[in-house]
């Protein structure tokens, strides 16, 4: 028999997205996009069922038109006999008050409760899964599935041990180590909390399908659900790319830049109408280079989906502080921003001083 599901998690349906400003609200509405293309692509490859590794909402505790919509996509996925699994995961915990408690969901949708990993059967496909109810949990501590003809899948919102979660904006919650995930005898683990798509190597085949709309500028360009289908023992994995908008951070070094022509000529090659652009500009430029960052986002704005440009230059470390007019300014101003604690004021510190001898040169 084949049999084909799709993998799925942290959509965190609901995310704010302030960083994004006036254009929050659109990309909250980009994630809802997203969710109904994934219920499209269940239908369009006849998948047997949709897995949830867990943040499918932000909070526990979503509006009621939220879970309204969500609700509407499951039936959906009911009208075609397609079943959905569900993991909750540490942004929307199974608890007293939880979306999981206070909505009745369509017949198709198996909504794990329990602690330890609980197996649900359908037609040839048992899937093992549990609630999120503490961040302690070890979820496949010594756990081991029966021997079954039917394809074995485990569905968790978990940390494997090897990853570095430094680099994620969250900690590693419920720890799962490689050798639980070599003796699980799964046939596939589907893992929710990681959001980037990543295999795990192991015995056991084991993918985290990562968020299929970005979230923030820590996660790649393309995000992806991932297709997986089962024959005779056989596990084929496929990443469906998904995401409407594109987040990138570009860090350029400035210091041999006497001019923005240089910043300009990156901002006209990279535009693009669905990309979330961050430009972090680095380095000692000489203090011929005039920048005015307002000015710049003003001109390409209207390129991008959204444009944040990050002011990180830092004054030339050879700045002559002799007894001119010039030279006090540059002695005055640096003994204060060498005083002050405060980056921000720091930086408008460093702004003023570059600005100031601009003016005494005569090139402003």
């Amino acid at each position: 028999m084949d049999i084909k599901l799709v993998h799925t998690s942290d959509l965190h349906l609901g995310a704010t997205f302030k960083v994004l400003g006036d254009k929050s609200k659109l990309h909250r509405n980009d994630c809802h996009d997203v969710f109904s293309n994934i219920t499209n692509l269940c239908i369009k490859e006849q998948v047997k069922a949709l897995l949830i590794g867990g943040d499918l909402f932000e909070t526990a505790e979503p509006q009621k038109s939220l879970v309204k919509f969500v609700i509407n996509e499951f039936e959906r996925l009911n009208q075609e006999k397609i079943t959905v699994f569900i993991s909750s995961g540490n942004h929307d915990p199974y608890k007293n008050g939880s979306v999981w408690l206070e909505y009745r969901f369509p017949s198709n949708v198996i909504i794990f409760d329990t602690p330890d990993l609980e197996a649900k059967e359908i037609d040839g496909l048992t899937v093992y899964g549990l609630a999120y109810l503490n961040d302690t949990k070890e979820p496949l501590k010594g756990f081991k599935a029966k021997d079954s003809d039917n394809f074995k899948v485990g569905l968790i919102h978990g940390s494997i041990t090897d990853i570095n979660w430094n680099e994620q904006p969250e900690a590693g919650y419920r720890r799962i180590t490689k050798t639980d995930l070599d003796n699980c005898n799964l046939d596939y683990v589907a893992l929710g909390h990681f959001h980037d798509i990543l295999e795990i190597k192991s015995k056991t085949k084991c993918f985290y399908s990562g968020t299929p709309e970005p979230l923030t500028f820590k996660n790649k360009k393309d995000c992806s659900v991932i297709l997986v289908s089962y024959n005779s023992g056989n596990v084929i994995v496929k990443p469906i790319k998904t995401n409407i908008r594109e987040f990138e951070t570009l860090e350029i070094d400035c210091t041999n830049f006497e001019s923005d022509s240089e910043i300009r000529k990156i901002l006209e090659k990279n535009k693009d109408k669905n990309k979330v652009l961050r430009l972090v500009l680095k380095g000692l430029p000489s203090l011929d280079l005039n920048l005015d960052v307002e000015l710049l986002k003003k001109e390409f704005d209207e390129n991008y989906f959204f444009l944040k440009i990050d002011d990180n230059i830092h004054l030339p470390e050879n700045l002559t502080e002799d007894e001119t007019i010039r030279g006090n300014l540059i002695r005055l101003i640096k003994a204060e921003i060498e005083k002050e604690k405060d980056s921000e004021k720091k930086k408008r510190l460093e702004n003023s001083l570059r600005i100031g001898i601009g003016y005494l040169d005569k090139k402003l």
